[in-house]
């Protein structure tokens, strides 16, 4: 599992290691460098030219790009250096690497005093292009000369790395200042930076590597990235002696009028992520529906409020978690029984879908929930602005701020679905997914995520993992769908469907 750092962490954790512990900042550069020198030399092998072009700035990222192109050079690699700064603005490290790379002959030009056509011969006769331009430190605009290098560089053909992360990136969010680099793999230095793993951050990182080179955390910050590997150690253990009422009552209170197929998907998605047993409360009118299309469900049906609040309180009897929301449906009866969940619920709860809009036009509902009573709310980004007010294009902006906010002001975890899932625990931990793929992008792929979730907090999964578990599991479903079927082609039962190939594979993996 990646640790994940933001600007100001990794920033801190640096002047930690060299100022507090000893270690000097030249080291830390030269493992940096050596980190980047290694993927350069991967790329070299897919590329026709052996040249490399160096970008560098004038801060301590420039000096990584300096020192990778001396440890290329010394591998009778032909590299050059374009420094896209000032001379005289160079940190003491950078400059120092920039007067190495001169005294051993590595031509370096300055982008200032560069003639055009000087400029493209060297782009266009690279193989690997190296971005150690601005690195985690860039706080405006990339524009003029440095924004048009970058679209030249972006439209060259040459493989490019990006060292640290993809200059006009923004580390904390992803966001694109004015121009970016477009990397086919970037090498991140101790630890993940959430612009690598937020779109469209995400979509000019590339590949991307973790290095590690030295650096001590006085403190390993709040946010974790776990991918498909990790769920071998998030997952619950399962007891070989175990029976179907042991591993998991869930209660899916889903399905309205027409509606049934929602409650069909999580159903599924629940049974199939391990619990034992699956109760769907819903319409009478998806009777038949639901047990034609999930028999191994049982149902508590009703037609009426009266009817509708007594099974619900069977249900809670009986259950370990809840899931409550998909196809649900907003009319009087629905607003009822969500209110008389939250008022008695004391199992783990999840809300999704309907049950999220009903909240999102009466917030006093969330607010009246029983003490004890652990909440998930798993939105997308429509739903978060309805529970929000914010506009979904400010939530979009910064995706941890807004997911953070909600689950601490609420006490609850907020599961906030986009191309990458945040997930954040009232106590203000951060999980980002990077599984998963467009393809999931389809009707009903919430409601298997909110089928998995509930179906593990009622196998009892760690209540702090549950979440990014579920998300993970999710995401490694639909990229298991993908590999057989195409993005293209995918709908959100395939993706319940591949859940026991995730597990076979996962099974395959502990044994060897």
């Amino acid at each position: 599992m990646w640790k994940v750092l933001n600007k100001e962490q990794m920033q801190r954790a640096d002047a930690y290691t060299i100022e507090e512990i000893g270690v000097p900042s030249a080291v830390l550069m030269e493992r940096a460098a050596l980190a980047a020198a290694c993927e350069v030399r991967k790329l070299l092998g897919e590329s026709k030219s052996r040249d490399v072009l160096v970008l560098a700035g004038t801060g301590n990222n420039g000096g990584d790009g300096f020192a990778c192109a001396r440890i290329l050079y010394m591998d009778g690699i032909q590299a050059s250096v374009i420094l896209t700064g000032n001379p005289s603005h160079l940190t003491e490290e950078a400059s120092r690497q920039m007067r190495i790379c001169e005294n051993i002959g590595i031509p370096i030009s300055i982008l200032s005093l560069m003639p055009p056509d000087d400029q493209h011969a060297l782009i266009a006769g690279a193989g690997v292009i190296v971005d150690a331009v601005f690195g985690i430190g860039l706080t405006r605009p990339v524009t003029g000369l440095i924004s048009e290098l970058f679209e030249e560089v972006n439209s060259s053909g040459a493989k490019i790395a990006a060292v640290d992360i993809p200059s006009g990136v923004l580390s904390d969010t992803g966001a694109v200042l004015g121009t970016a680099v477009k990397a086919d793999v970037t090498v991140t230095m101790q630890c993940a930076k959430p612009g690598l793993l937020l779109y469209p951050g995400a979509f000019y990182a590339g590949k991307v590597t973790v290095a590690e080179i030295g650096v001590i955390l006085p403190d390993s910050g709040s946010m974790l990235s776990p991918d498909t590997s990790d769920l071998k150690t998030m997952l619950p253990h399962r007891n070989p002696s175990g029976n179907k009422g042991t591993f998991g009552k869930v209660l899916l209170i889903a399905g309205s009028k027409n509606m049934a197929g929602a409650a069909c998907l999580a159903g599924m998605a629940a049974l199939r992520s391990g619990c034992g047993m699956v109760k769907i409360l819903t319409s009478e009118e998806n009777r038949i529906i639901i047990q034609s299309v999930l028999p191994e469900a049982m149902l508590g049906t009703f037609e009426s409020e009266e009817e509708a609040i007594e099974e619900l309180r069977k249900g809670l009897a009986w259950c370990d978690a809840v899931g409550c929301g998909p196809g649900f449906g907003t009319d009087d009866i629905r607003k009822k029984l969500l209110q008389t969940l939250l008022a008695e619920c004391v199992k783990p709860l999840v809300l999704d879908a309907d049950a999220l809009n009903l909240i999102g036009a009466d917030s006093s509902l969330l607010k009246a929930r029983i003490t004890g009573c652990s909440v998930y709310v798993t939105p997308h980004l429509g739903e978060m602005a309805r529970l929000t007010g914010l506009p979904v294009s400010e939530i979009k902006k910064n995706p941890i701020a807004a997911a953070r906010d909600y689950a601490a002001s609420n006490n609850l975890t907020c599961v906030l679905k986009d191309a990458r899932t945040v997930t954040a625990a009232p106590d203000g931990s951060i999980f980002l997914n990077r599984n998963g793929n467009s393809g999931m992008a389809t009707a009903g792929s919430g409601d298997t995520l909110t089928g998995i979730l509930t179906s593990l907090l009622g196998q009892g999964t760690d209540p702090a993992l549950a979440a990014p578990c579920a998300v993970c599991l999710h995401g490694a479903a639909g990229d298991a769908a993908r590999d057989r079927l195409g993005e293209r082609s995918l709908t959100a039962g395939d993706i319940a469907d591949a859940i026991s190939g995730v597990f076979c594979t996962l099974n395959n993996s502990r044994q060897k």
